[in-house]
Order: C-alpha cells, then sequence, then structure tokens
C-alpha cells in the first residue's frame, strides 16, 4: 500500500485516534447521572494550613476568650480544640450561612463520644481576652498551631447522600471520575477543614446520623426507609468544622480518627451554637 508524505500522516493520525478511542471505557448513563447531580451540590471549604503570619484563629494551644467567658467543663472535662475569627473567612470563600461577625472556640470531652456534645462550641461577637488555662484535670493537651485558609472545592460523597456503593453498577473508574469531583486534597492527607462536605472514612450517611442524634434516636440502619420527615430535616446539616488525627499537635482520635462538627444552616445564619452536633470515625 503506497501513501503520499500527507496521506501518510492522516493514516497514522487515524490510527492513533482509534487507539485511543478503544482504550476509553465507556461511561454508563448511572455515572452520568451521579456526575451531574455531584456538581449541583459542589460547595466552597476551607482548608486550616499553618500561617505564615499569626492571626487568631488557630488548633490547640489555650483559648483567647473574651472576658467573663468561663471553659466548658463535661465529665472528665473539656479539652481546648479550636478557635476561629469568622471575620477572617470572608475573603477566602463564600461560606454565606455563617455569621460575619465574632468568634468560635470548639472544646473536646473524650468521654462523650457517642454523644451528640463530644465537642462543644461557644460563639462570641465581644473581643477575645488573653489566653485562659486549662481548669485543674482537664486533660489531653494540645500544641498550638496558628492557621490561616486555603480555598477548596468539596463534593460530596455517595455515602453522604445515602447511597449504597455496594448496590451501585459502576467500576473502578466509574468511581475514580465521581471522587475526582471537587479540588479537595485527597481524604487520605491531613486535614482540618471548615465548610463543605465531610471526609469519611467509614460508610456513613452523616446528614442522618446527625438528625438522629439531635433527636434523641439510635443510629439509622443503612438501608432502612426513612420517614420523609427526618429525610427533609437532615438535609439542613452543614459541616461547621473538621480536626483530623495530627501527630504534630498531639492530637488522635482513635486510630487516626476525625471529628466533625455539624450545625443547621439556619442556627448558624442567626449565630447560635448551642445546637451544633459531633460526630467522629476512625480506622
Amino acid at each position: 500500500m503506497l501513501f503520499s508524505a500527507m496521506g501518510l500522516l492522516l493514516y497514522v493520525y487515524d490510527r492513533l485516534r482509534q487507539k485511543r478511542r478503544s482504550r476509553t471505557p465507556a461511561i454508563s448513563g448511572e455515572t452520568i447521572r451521579l456526575k451531574a447531580r455531584l456538581r449541583r451540590l459542589v460547595r466552597p471549604t476551607l482548608l486550616l494550613v499553618p500561617a505564615k503570619e499569626p492571626g487568631f484563629s488557630k488548633i490547640g494551644g489555650s483559648p483567647e476568650l473574651p472576658a467573663g467567658q468561663t471553659w466548658p467543663v463535661g465529665y472528665e472535662g473539656r479539652s481546648f480544640l479550636a478557635q476561629i475569627d469568622l471575620e477572617t473567612l470572608a475573603p477566602h470563600a463564600v461560606i454565606d450561612w455563617l455569621p460575619k461577625e465574632g468568634r468560635f472556640y470548639a472544646f473536646y470531652d473524650s468521654e462523650r463520644h457517642g454523644f451528640a456534645d463530644v465537642v462543644r462550641i461557644l460563639h462570641s461577637v465581644e473581643p477575645a481576652g488573653p489566653p485562659v488555662a486549662a481548669p485543674a484535670g482537664v486533660r489531653p493537651f494540645f500544641a498550638e498551631r496558628r492557621v490561616a485558609f486555603m480555598v477548596f472545592t468539596s463534593a460530596p460523597s455517595l455515602d453522604w447522600l445515602g447511597l449504597d456503593v455496594a448496590y451501585l453498577d459502576l467500576d473502578e473508574d466509574e468511581f475514580e471520575q465521581l471522587e475526582a469531583i471537587g479540588d479537595a486534597p485527597p481524604p487520605d492527607e491531613l486535614q482540618h477543614r471548615i465548610g463543605g462536605y465531610p471526609n469519611e472514612i467509614q460508610p456513613e450517611a452523616m446528614s442522618l446520623s446527625c438528625e438522629h442524634l439531635a433527636r434523641g434516636l439510635p443510629d439509622p440502619i443503612w438501608g432502612e426507609d426513612i420517614p420523609p420527615a427526618i429525610a427533609r430535616a437532615a438535609k439542613e446539616w452543614r459541616l461547621l468544622l473538621q480536626i483530623d488525627s495530627d501527630p504534630a499537635l498531639k492530637m488522635n482520635f482513635g486510630d487516626g480518627g476525625r471529628l466533625y462538627v455539624f450545625i443547621r444552616e439556619r442556627h448558624a445564619r442567626a449565630g447560635n451554637f448551642s445546637k451544633t452536633v459531633a460526630l467522629w470515625q476512625t480506622y
């Protein structure tokens, strides 16, 4: 078979295109629908990273509480977890359900795992004060890191959507495509975060878990029919704070687990941080 120079180039190009097309896996209709659904639900998220110029926001250390604000105590005493200046979030990302002023402080009680208040949040619009030492008997003490914020986007996991991956007819490549939606760091990297969606370690429909905990109900059973009222109410939960196990800060939740603090959107908009719900997962 004889070719001109141009004909040979066209022939080679066509063969390469066919070969590339033959290696491209087919995408199922189910994957296309899920990708479209996930893209509609993408939200901004802020990664808490070491600050170059230290400000108020930090993880660990001692809380800089306003005058008259006392350190909350629990069954065995609450350890200080983090403090965030809400005014500094606005320039970084539009998390429009958070107040634009004030600060919140997170405290953790290692004896309250399984209860809604394993993490307790205090919110104040009063000026911050000097660091407040922990009350006697409160432990553990976490090392301090001042933090800044790095903007990413985050998409919900199939678990967050209440979909059991065992019953989805998707191959490995299709799952990877779904996981690639959003530009947040991989879930196996260290992540302290505000907003967006949680990085689940174990399969769990966390929004439903939050609603059950808030109502004092047993944990939801995977695959069980959810009453419509609970399903509707569960959609209002937002991730306020995610804190990772962090060896540099002497933080370890279970076996390298994470804490997740959620708040109803209407409560956050009203500046009411007294009704948060916290979950935790470990490996």
